[in-house]
């Protein structure tokens, strides 16, 4: 059985994790090379993908059975069409960024909520000046669109800082403790105007696109942040960057957007009132490591025909 590692920030398993693959599984042959600036040549004795390989290469990995990708977001690799073989299992690594993407928009909040980006800037002249938050966090009401890995752990972490804490999901479950409200995307609407902090945590699917548009940008408070961390696709870009021209909105915290690197020439480089992150939420040194556990875990189950996790659905998009 042919494995390829196609590494990178996100997935670069060292030579001990390698070397217990390789004697746990003493009939694979293992190939890595950097997602960057693999040969397409390689995809095309692979049985099994682990990394982020070009959608458009695909087609090329004419015996690719099982594609396991670093990242929870997998709407570049939806259409069967990219895929040689139909019966292609995909599957995420929904469950090993959580903790760390909420810690980065906890940080994102605090630093908005108590001036910490405007100090910042201060320093560069030398300027002494003091701000008064417009409010406490624990008089604030954080929105989160979107309940799997990030949203849990951002409501946990949310609920812990005192704020008001509200969750709008695709269906009904019942409400954790640490959550003070929970709704369905019914009523999203209904619940803009009351936020001051939209978080966007939903998978990137056709359901999900421009979820927030010129309309909803309208509906939050002139003092609400809106913060992403899914995929650029969840925000009209033109009506985000509009509604913070205008004032609209108080600020946004984009760790994603519609394209990737941000062209120098977008607007949001040089608007005050926005935090730029490179699709860095989820960088840890423990990340590589889970899913690389995960994988293992997953081969077993695929080498043994028992049930395997984190297998995308194709028709719901995650």
């Amino acid at each position: 059985m042919k494995i390829l590692f196609l590494t990178s920030s996100y997935f670069h398993p060292d030579d001990s994790e390698r070397d217990a693959l390789l004697s746990e599984f003493g009939d694979i042959q293992l190939t890595s090379a950097p997602s960057a600036s693999y040969h397409i040549n390689l995809l095309g004795d692979a049985q099994i993908i682990v990394g982020s390989a070009k959608p458009r290469d695909l087609i090329h990995a004419t015996k690719l059975r099982w594609l396991q990708t670093p990242s929870s977001g997998v709407g570049q690799y939806l259409d069967k069409r990219l895929f040689a073989n139909e019966d292609i299992i995909l599957t995420n690594a929904r469950g090993t960024y959580g903790p760390e993407i909420a810690d980065h928009i906890m940080g994102m909040v605090i630093g908005f909520n108590h001036h910490l980006f405007c100090y910042h800037d201060q320093m560069k002249g030398q300027v002494w000046k003091g701000y008064v938050p417009q409010q406490d966090l624990s008089q604030s009401t954080i929105l989160i669109i979107g309940f799997g890995d990030i949203g849990t752990n951002l409501a946990k972490r949310a609920k812990a800082h005192g704020l008001q804490t509200v969750v709008v999901k695709r269906s009904w479950a019942e409400k954790p403790a640490y959550v003070d409200e929970l709704h369905t995307t019914g009523e999203l609407d209904t619940l803009l105007g009351e936020a001051d902090h939209v978080v966007l945590c939903a998978a990137s699917t056709a359901e999900t696109e421009h979820l927030m548009d010129a309309p909803r940008l309208a509906l939050m408070k002139k003092t609400a942040y809106l913060y992403n961390v899914a995929r650029g696709s969840l925000v009209d870009e033109a009506a985000l960057i509009e509604a913070l021209r205008r004032g609209q909105i108080a600020g946004s915290g984009l760790d994603v957007t519609t394209v990737e690197p941000l062209p120098p020439e977008s607007p949001l480089w040089t608007l005050p009132n926005v935090l730029i992150t490179p699709h860095a939420s989820g960088l840890s040194y423990r990340n590589s490591h889970a899913i690389f556990n995960l994988f293992v875990e997953n081969l077993r189950s695929y080498r043994s025909g028992t049930a395997m996790k984190n297998v995308v659905d194709f028709v719901r998009g995650y």
